[in-house]
């Protein structure tokens, strides 16, 4: 089903629809806006199709179920024909209980801004910090004059 829609990304132009996937790391199978070196390319036929898609891969990456299927000593990387059976499985179960897994997907969307929103919280509180310590240091040379 998918395995005309997967394939290796070697740097080809892509549309908006398009998704990818990482291939190789601990981190394979994390779904991804952009291309990076190392990832496969999902050909969508829309942007719904591409967010079902997307919410699925990150559901199975939270999850790690592709950690299962990892291969490689030194760098673990995940094959493609697992990678597809994985989403087909999912797929397959996203088609029997619709409700409950659009329901898991906006639980999902909602947990993930909440985690973008405290990485800016986080910056904006180190910055902060660093204010703080030069207010410090250009302090204490003011006094020091």
């Amino acid at each position: 089903m998918l395995n005309q829609k997967i394939k290796t990304y070697k740097g080809e132009r892509y549309e908006a629809k398009d998704l990818f996937i990482l291939s190789k790391g601990m981190n394979s199978g994390k779904p991804l806006e952009k291309p990076c070196p190392n990832c496969f390319i999902c050909y969508c036929d829309s942007i719904q199709e591409k967010q079902r898609i997307y919410w699925l891969l990150y559901a199975l990456w939270q999850g790690k179920k592709f950690h299962e299927s990892l291969v490689g000593s030194v760098i673990p990387f995940i094959r493609k024909k697992d990678l597809i059976k994985l989403l087909e499985v999912g797929l397959k179960s996203a088609l029997e209980q619709p409700n409950q897994i659009e329901g898991i997907f906006k639980k999902l969307q909602t947990l993930k801004q909440q985690e973008l929103n405290y990485i800016k919280i986080q910056n904006s509180l180190s910055q902060l910090k660093c204010v703080l310590a030069n207010q410090i240091i250009n302090n204490s040379r003011a006094l020091n004059s």
